[in-house]
């Protein structure tokens, strides 16, 4: 009972989708689609003993025909309603299928960015994108399923009790033992599946390789392919060796079954011979309807304990997909104001004692004391993993700092409403995603831009000359994922539609992770002086690689070994023959050599 009730929990707990979006759908489903199966068994059934009792009673042709008429009828209205309120549920599975799927998008954006450092995540949300909402859709027919038999059982037992209770103890045996044998059943296909999903997701991965553009030259151009089809062979033998495992557990399983199932069949026969040898059963008519309600009885129970082992298995993965669900944030929350709101103009940026580090992992970033007044341009510099880009994700508060502070304004960070602050923060990556949308989409992503303040960030980054080259405007789809008349962009082309992101709108503050990194030297200096210049009146951090793109910035922050070594402007830093001189000297070397 217990283990009943957990399996009642977690299939309510899956199907809370249709209550939530179609209440009258889930209700509807559950009596018409029940009431259906109970008239459908019950007109089967009784039939045949009504067309022999009115035969054996000498009745006319003309009284048969009618009686045969009532009942062709009745069975022809009963299935015409059920296939008109299945075009309904039809209709309506799909809506819920893809707000359930916007559900977990919704989830996912609502988790905390360390989550998605954890191999472990990506196994709960691959699990969740591939099972929830066909899960959802199999809860539904479950509950359906169950209301049809137990209405069809509870008239076709009426229609056996009175002359076979003996076959209603025989089925309640074989669907006891059947259950038994479906929970194992179940165990082994939620072990199976634990087993293959991160092997799922490695082969996933290696899809991805052989189709998408990012490394197609890699795979054409190198030997790459060799070693992924080797790595591809050795999970591959992995999967089936896990799959074949499980599967020779789950057939004996069910071969057993099959031996209760074909045991009470012939015992139910045999008590059927018995019952007309002896004339329990005087009248052939009654012989025959229950012949029939045991054969239809069978088959029910028969679907009812696939239920049960169906219900298991939904259970088992309702409890798999909760842990996705369950999965809490101390970061990101409900999109609703439950913090301070950002004030207008430009930000000033603190750090007292900051301290932060990766879990399992010696990064660490420690005893950052910065203060960057409002308006002015700051550059982060330092080798590659001394944290540059990791600053910028504390900014953005996508983590939080373990030790001292972050300020904003004066104001703590922790203190602001997360998703209102992050409007006001700018942000372009090195590496950046363009969207399969237009150009004008692509641009104004954090919002509306009006179309004269779009144009002129565009033409400032040079994004007017893409357009020309290719004969077309703003409207222009990216990427060629959907259209093929789709603009394809460069990679320095990608970091300008980027930065006309961050130009085009009205930031606080602008988050810069080498935005210019795959532009050539005069693209790159161009870009720096528009970043740079008194037009960019916005508080800004931008991460550099190359020291010469931000020796005009107001101050130049080298980051060592997680400490803020040095801080000043180019001249004070390269008096100082420290680490900044060392590095900036090193570059201009490799440039005079070329």
């Amino acid at each position: 009972m217990k283990m009943f009730l957990r399996y009642v929990k977690n299939i309510a707990w899956l199907c809370r989708p249709f209550w939530q979006y179609g209440k009258i759908y889930i209700l509807l489903s559950v009596g018409v689609l029940g009431l259906y199966s109970a008239v459908d068994d019950a007109i089967y059934v009784r039939f045949p003993e009504i067309m022999i009792d009115l035969l054996s009673a000498g009745e006319s042709f003309s009284s048969i025909g009618a009686a045969a008429a009532v009942i062709c009828g009745i069975f022809l209205l009963n299935r015409i309603v059920h296939h008109i309120s299945r075009a309904y549920f039809t209709r309506k599975q799909v809506e819920i299928g893809l707000r359930v799927n916007r559900d977990i998008y919704q989830k996912a954006m609502g988790l905390d960015y360390k989550y998605i450092d954890s191999p472990r995540y990506y196994d709960n949300y691959a699990w969740a994108m591939r099972e929830y909402a066909e899960q959802v859709k199999q809860g539904r027919e479950v509950i359906v399923s169950f209301s049809q038999c137990v209405l069809s059982l509870a008239a076709l037992s009426a229609i056996v009790a009175p002359l076979g209770p003996w076959i209603l103890l025989l089925e309640a045996v074989q669907t006891a033992l059947c259950a038994m044998i479906n929970r194992r059943v179940n165990e082994n296909g939620i072990k199976e599946k634990d087993a293959v999903v991160s092997l799922n997701r490695r082969l996933d991965y290696f899809h991805r390789l052989f189709y998408m553009k990012d490394y197609a030259a890699d795979m054409k151009s190198t030997p790459l392919s060799r070693s992924v089809f080797q790595e591809y062979s050795k999970i591959g033998k992995r999967k089936v060796s896990v799959v074949g495992f499980f599967a020779k557990k789950t057939e004996l399983l069910y071969s057993v079954q099959e031996l209760i199932g074909s045991l009470t069949e012939l015992i139910i026969i045999l008590y059927l011979v018995q019952s007309i040898v002896s004339g329990r059963i005087p009248e052939v008519g009654m012989y025959m309807t229950l012949l029939l309600a045991y054969y239809r009885l069978d088959c029910k129970i028969y679907t009812l304990s696939g239920l049960m082992k169906e219900a298991g298995s939904l259970s088992m993965n309702a409890e798999k997909i909760r842990a996705f669900f369950e999965l809490q944030s101390e970061i990101e929350t409900e999109r609703t104001h439950v913090g301070a709101a950002p004030s207008g103009g430009n930000f000033s940026v603190g750090l007292r004692n900051a301290g932060f580090s990766y879990e399992n992992s010696a990064f660490f970033l420690s005893g950052l004391n910065l203060f960057i007044h409002p308006g002015e341009k700051v550059a982060i510099v330092g080798e590659n993993g001394a944290g540059k880009s990791t600053f910028v994700k504390l900014l953005l508060r996508l983590y939080d700092v373990e030790e001292g502070e972050i300020r904003i304004n004066g104001t703590p960070i922790r203190e602001y409403d997360i998703h209102a602050l992050r409007q006001r923060i700018g942000v372009a990556f090195q590496d950046t995603n363009i969207y399969a949308m237009s150009l004008e989409k692509n641009i104004s992503l954090y919002g509306e831009v009006p179309e004269a303040v779009l144009r002129r960030a565009a033409e400032a980054i040079g994004l007017d000359a893409v357009l020309e080259k290719n004969h077309t405007g703003y409207h222009a789809e990216l990427t060629r994922e959907f259209h093929e008349d789709g603009i394809i962009l460069s990679g320095g082309e990608a970091q300008k539609v980027a930065l006309a992101r961050v130009m085009a709108g009205d930031f606080g503050l602008l988050l810069l992770d080498e935005p210019s990194s795959a532009l050539d030297p005069i693209a790159e200096y161009r870009m720096t002086q528009a970043i740079l210049s008194t037009a960019n009146k916005a508080t800004t951090i931008i991460v550099a690689h190359r020291l010469s793109a931000v020796r005009d910035a107001d101050r130049i922050v080298v980051l060592d070994q997680g400490k803020i070594r040095e801080c000043g402007n180019h001249d004070e830093l390269m008096a100082l023959h420290g680490k900044y001189y060392e590095m900036f000297t090193k570059q201009a070397e490799n440039y005079v050599k070329g």
